[in-house]
């Protein structure tokens, strides 16, 4: 069962418009999570299953049949398997790599 502490202030802050205001910043604490040893495994492996159904042909909505709409649920997924990464992190590492980002 993954670590989940959502009393932390960092993680009621995790919405997904957050995410996607502040990109680079989470794609650098996303990349920071992912090679810290300390962060479980399954939520490395959410995070992992979301990008690679971006790689996946198949998609829920198809690109091509709704353009707009099949290219924000790749979005979505994405950034709800990011947020299951912060999710899952116990918070003081998370706000270690935060601290560090700034």
């Amino acid at each position: 069962m993954p670590f989940r502490h959502t009393d932390s202030p960092i993680l009621k802050q995790t919405s997904l418009w957050r995410l996607l205001l502040h990109l680079p910043s989470t794609i650098k604490l996303l990349w920071r999570l992912l090679k810290d040893r300390r962060v479980p495994f399954l939520g490395k492996f959410v995070f992992a299953l979301a990008l690679a159904y971006l790689a996946w042909p198949i998609d829920l909505i198809p690109d091509f049949i709704f353009p707009i709409i099949g290219q924000l649920d790749d979005v979505a997924i994405l950034l709800a398997g990011a947020r299951y990464l912060m999710r899952s992190t116990p918070p003081q590492i998370l706000e270690e790599h935060l601290a560090q980002l700034k």
